[in-house]
């Protein structure tokens, strides 16, 4: 009989202590070995006939190693049947050598969901920000949207660059005097003033005409991904080709129609206007759940378990990662900025362990769920604001691996939190008279 006790280590964290007699592990060798015998070829022996002894002598660290592999395997599987638990992440096994004759004594540090009961959900008072539009930023999308539109033409020989023009260079780079692998650069388009290049590079070009050569002194970081530059200065030279200007299109009704359905300039003032406000309504309604989900994990304090935390913490360092990537950047580890990134991440980690885990048991305590009708009628609302097809969107969604669960669970979380935000005592910000 398997001796299997539990120990407490923490409220999401199980020590499971097997301990097996020597006859039965003698029983768990021979059947392993009668097994052995059947699939081996023993010299001197027809397959299948030498005598398990043989097979024990020729194959004892093998057998040793899988039948302990085995016992433990089987061992964990018939606990975790028997016990109302939910392990998460992966166990961590402390497993000696098993050795004939002997107790086959074994230990598993399992992490497990915290068991919540969530109590005082009812009635929590939060703060919502008024969701607010002004001219400013109506104009300004406008803007943005009349730059997306404009097309580029040539300047007077004479006039010299300016910030906001489109210029053709031809560009050299040195360190120490010395060109470094992919210094020259031919053709280049840069917008100055958008970030095309670098500060310095964009600021010597202010001034310069056609056929005129600037040099620029750039010094880069030591986390730089190009490792022939960082930590170093490079000096550029860059030659005017060609200088171009944006000539945007007058904001009026032919632009509203060129650039979409709109009937007129005041259709697409407005229809900018929805958009602007659909997207505060968002950011508003995102700070409104986080508030509401700290405050409930404040009333009801609990522990993440350790491994999903460490997992989803891995995650955002990778995310985190991949974006100094993306701005050509390493990210060092050996800097108190690495240290505390890692540090906030941990705790961010941990923060949005919690939250989920309380969502998954509000959802559980409510009975809440969502209809395959709810599911298809959330697929046509995102297809008809995107103007796409119903089949687009759904085909969308199911590229990623259990893309369908996971949509589908994104309801069932915000209609939880729906549920939630229905029962709070929510105070909306008064307008403010400056404004």
């Amino acid at each position: 009989m398997m001796r299997m006790d539990q120990v407490d280590v923490t409220p999401t964290r199980k020590k499971i202590l097997f301990g097996m007699e020597p006859q039965e592990v003698e029983a768990e060798v021979e059947k392993f070995c009668r097994k052995l015998a059947r699939e081996v070829d023993i010299k001197g022996f027809r397959k299948g006939k030498a005598p398990t002894s043989v097979v024990r002598r020729m194959f004892r660290d093998q057998i040793r190693r899988e039948v302990g592999a085995q016992i433990v395997s089987t061992s964990l599987e018939k606990f975790l049947k028997e016990q109302p638990l939910q392990p998460v992440g992966e166990p961590e096994l402390d497993v000696p050598p098993l050795e004939e004759g002997k107790e086959f004594a074994f230990s598993v540090l399992l992490d497990v969901k915290p068991e919540l009961e969530i109590s005082d959900w009812e009635g929590i008072e939060l703060t919502q920000e008024r969701a607010r539009v002004s001219d400013e930023e109506v104009r300004e999308s406008l803007r943005q949207l009349q730059n997306r539109h404009s097309k580029l033409e040539g300047v007077a020989e004479d006039r010299g660059v300016e910030t906001g023009d489109v210029v053709l260079v031809d560009s050299e780079g040195f360190v120490d005097g010395a060109p470094f692998p992919g210094n020259v650069k031919k053709d280049l388009y840069i917008e100055v003033g958008a970030g095309d290049a670098r500060k310095e590079i964009e600021e010597a070009l202010i001034g310069a005409r056609v056929g005129e050569t600037r040099e620029a002194e750039v010094e880069y970081p030591h986390n730089l991904v190009n490792r022939d530059l960082a930590g170093r200065k490079a000096k550029y030279r860059v030659t005017i080709k060609k200088i171009l200007r944006k000539d945007l299109p007058p904001l009026d009704d032919e632009f509203a129609k060129d650039v979409g359905a709109y009937q007129s300039l005041e259709d697409l003032k407005e229809r900018l206007r929805e958009e602007i406000l659909r997207e505060k309504e968002k950011r508003i309604r995102r700070k409104l759940e986080e508030d509401l989900l700290e405050e409930l994990i404040r009333r009801n304090p609990f522990e993440a378990p350790r491994s999903l935390v460490a997992s989803r913490h891995a995650r955002l360092m990778e995310n985190a990662r991949a974006h100094f990537l993306s701005r050509g950047l390493f990210l060092e580890r050996e800097t108190e900025g690495y240290q505390k990134l890692e540090s906030d991440l941990e705790q961010l980690a941990e923060k949005e362990v919690k939250k989920d885990l309380l969502l998954e048991a509000l959802q559980k305590k409510f009975s809440i769920e969502v209809s395959d009708e709810e599911v298809e009628r959330r697929i046509q609302e995102i297809a008809s604001r995107h103007e796409q097809s119903v089949e687009k969107v759904r085909a969308e969604i199911q590229k990623e691996e259990e893309g369908m669960a996971l949509f589908r669970q994104g309801l069932v979380s915000e209609k939880t939190l729906d549920f939630l935000l229905g029962r709070s005592r929510i105070k909306v910000e008064e307008e403010d008279s400056d404004r």
